[in-house]
């Protein structure tokens, strides 16, 4: 099973000056974890590529440097859905996956202006 969903970001039409530049994205590791059918049994993985969209460069900087600490929220948040409540059998309710992850990206960098942008949801199925 393959799931996409790409949220686009809308850019300004002005052209941007050179000094202006600078990435309004930070990607994040994949995030691999094992999926569990109804009997609480390993039987697949599921992968979630995704990214961070921050507009402030002080707060982009930030973000760059606790990374580390984003990336391992994810991770154990993402497995305790799966073990609690995802299904290799359903499928994944990406609104869901993304509101939970964007709580914990907003209780860690402690500003509202990062989104989480959720690129692909990938399942493999034992």
């Amino acid at each position: 099973m393959f799931i996409s969903n790409f949220a686009v970001a809308s850019g300004s039409s002005a052209p941007a000056k050179a000094e202006e530049e600078v990435s309004k994205f930070l990607p994040v590791s994949p995030i691999s974890v094992v999926m569990y059918n109804k009997r609480k049994r390993p039987n697949g993985t599921m992968t979630v590529l995704m990214q961070l969209q921050i507009e402030d460069g002080e707060q982009m900087t930030e973000a760059t440097k606790i990374l580390p600490c984003l990336t391992n929220a994810y991770m154990q948040e993402t497995l305790k859905l799966d073990m609690n409540f995802l299904d290799v059998n359903r499928s994944i309710n990406i609104n869901m996956l993304s509101r939970v992850l964007q709580g914990i990206t907003n209780r860690i960098l402690r500003h509202e202006p990062a989104r989480v942008l959720i690129g692909d949801v990938a399942v493999q199925k034992r």
